[in-house]
């Protein structure tokens, strides 16, 4: 349930983050983005400012920045740039990405049944989304992919670290440094917004803030590669949106898809309770 929130609120700065793109610099809107984020972490700050000057696992600091980063900048590029339906489609490797690099680095199970999970989950995304990339460039088709890997290698540090680091460390350092890292290019490309811009701005700040304090703690007590598959809600948020906001009516085959990713979801319960009902049964 937290995943599906946090996911929710994921889709809607994705939306806003499309709408601002129209004329403010993704880097300003990302550094907006951290500004607000730091600013809604510092009474976090003051009352554990002893852990944060004792951080652990420094080396999955670092990659997770550099992953939570690359997610960021190059999901905002691939959203702003290329159609809707391509961009979504490559945000949704992320979790193949997850299901491998779990396994590889936190020995985390990926069974037969996961890995069907994952893979027809995927199916219903494209059956929805119906990406055709004809229009597409290569190289924002590499920024997608590269943030997915991104996002998948920031998750699984997470993942790793949430059971040794607080919520507000986690937090904290990928808030300030990323920050750090936007600063310049985002003062480069400074302008200043409307007053509609601004408030756009603010709730993609809060909105991503409260998103990925929800997220972590999803990822705290669950396993990595099965929270990713949650992300498959997306596609039936980003259906919602586009419905409510744009008028967008989905075809048979994005219905039939959606089923798909529903059905997706429960495929793991099936697989665990099934047994236990047949030996029962027996």
């Amino acid at each position: 349930m937290l995943a599906l929130v946090s996911t929710a609120l994921f889709v809607l700065v994705g939306v806003l983050v499309r709408i601002l793109s129209e004329r403010i610099d993704v880097f300003q809107i990302l550094l907006f983005r951290q500004l607000v984020f730091v600013a809604l972490l510092i009474p976090a700050i003051a009352v554990s400012i002893d852990t944060l000057l004792k951080p652990r696992m420094i080396h999955l600091h670092l990659l997770r920045i550099a992953g939570a980063f690359a997610a960021l900048y190059l999901g905002f590029i691939t959203v702003s740039n290329i159609p809707l339906a391509d961009a979504t489609a490559l945000g949704f490797t992320q979790v193949l990405f997850v299901a491998i690099i779990s396994r590889i680095f936190l020995s985390e199970a990926v069974g037969i049944a996961r890995l069907v999970t994952v893979l027809v989950g995927f199916c219903g995304v494209i059956l929805v989304v119906q990406p055709v990339f004809e229009d597409t460039s290569i190289i924002y088709t590499l920024a997608g992919l590269g943030g997915a890997l991104g996002a998948a290698a920031a998750v699984v540090c997470v993942r790793r670290m949430a059971q040794t680091e607080s919520r507000v460390v986690l937090l904290t350092y990928q808030a300030v440094f990323v920050g750090l890292i936007t600063l310049l290019p985002g003062l480069i490309a400074w302008q200043w917004p409307t007053l509609y811009e601004l408030v756009l701005l603010i709730f993609v700040g809060v909105s991503s803030s409260v998103a990925q304090w929800i997220g972590v703690t999803a990822y705290k007590l669950g396993e990595a590669n099965v929270i990713a598959n949650i992300e498959y809600a997306k596609i039936i948020y980003s259906l919602s949106f586009g419905y409510w906001l744009f008028a967008e009516v989905p075809d048979s085959l994005a219905v039939a898809g959606v089923l798909i990713i529903i059905a997706s979801a429960f495929l793991p319960l099936v697989s665990r309770y099934w047994p236990k009902r047949c030996k029962s049964s027996c």
